[in-house]
């Protein structure tokens, strides 16, 4: 019975390469990584990966088999099985439709892939598309501090030891400790891609298709309000809207790392790191 049950050296292969590849690197991997960064869908492997994993999979199953010839011998017994010369008119009739169907379905399927087609015109990639309306109200409150924030500040200060320091000078220390944090998480979690000096010609900016932005371009981050980078950072390359695609941004959606006063912080950084300020909005008569 445990003969019978003990499958041949080929289909042991071939069930082996089907769990390894398509239920561990295609089904398995995406839903381990989406619940170890708690991401809100399964992130699967790039296409590039997953070609690199198929060739070494199917190498190291063509080493191991025809590291000896026992094992070879026991791959192609199956082969040789149904496309030998021997057996009964079924198996020829259904070998031979094999031998027919498949090479034929491979060529239709090129045939079909290379024939011209009629198509619509290519949309116009939107490079600033609208945001939300949710986050069009918004203003950073880091940056326009109240009376209350800077008399708290002022308060810190005097328990901190320091002298009476008047209400505009703790407003400069106050922004410029804000800006400085800022500039901190800009280090830790932006600087990889756009570089510390906000160019977009960070450390891993050449992995990418699309460069990072150059927030030193003077026709990015000022030709924008500060809320609509907030929303950029806050959603990143997943919020983009489909005018924008494709070439979506690969930056991370940070409101799931970071609270909404560290992006606002980020952004402080950010400005100062390129700069520029952020535009003002236009106000109706």
């Amino acid at each position: 019975m445990r003969d019978r049950l003990q499958l041949n050296l080929f289909w042991r292969a071939a069930l082996f390469y089907v769990v390894v590849f398509y239920g561990g690197l295609v089904w398995l991997f995406p839903r381990v990584s989406q619940w170890a960064v708690e991401a809100p869908e399964p992130l699967p492997l790039p296409a590039a990966a997953l070609s690199m994993y198929w060739w070494l999979l199917l190498t190291g199953l063509f080493i191991y088999v025809s590291s000896s010839e026992a094992r070879r011998q026991a791959f192609l017994h199956p082969l040789y099985r149904w496309f030998g010369v021997r057996g009964t008119r079924r198996r020829q009739a259904l070998r031979w439709g094999v031998l027919v169907a498949l090479p034929a379905a491979v060529g239709g399927m090129f045939y079909w892939d290379g024939l011209p087609r009629l198509s619509s015109p290519a949309g116009i990639r939107s490079q600033h598309p609208t945001m939300p309306k949710a986050f069009a109200k918004l203003a950073n409150p880091l940056r326009h501090l109240s009376a209350e924030q800077v008399r708290a500040y002022q308060a810190t200060l005097v328990a901190r030891g320091a002298a009476d320091v008047p209400p505009e000078a703790a407003r400069e220390r106050l922004v410029a400790q804000l800006v400085g944090e800022g500039a901190g998480l800009y280090a830790i979690n932006c600087r990889p891609c756009h570089g510390m000096q906000a160019n977009g010609a960070g450390p891993m900016a050449r992995g990418f298709r699309l460069k990072p932005a150059d927030f030193r371009d003077p026709g990015l981050l000022p030709t924008v309000v500060e809320s609509y980078a907030f929303w950029r950072v806050s959603k990143g390359g997943p919020g983009l809207p489909a005018a924008s695609t494709p070439w979506d941004s690969a930056m991370p959606i940070w409101e799931l790392d970071l609270g909404e006063e560290e992006r606002w912080k980020v952004l402080l950084g950010e400005y100062f790191l390129s700069g520029v300020g952020p535009r003002e909005p236009e106000k109706l008569p």
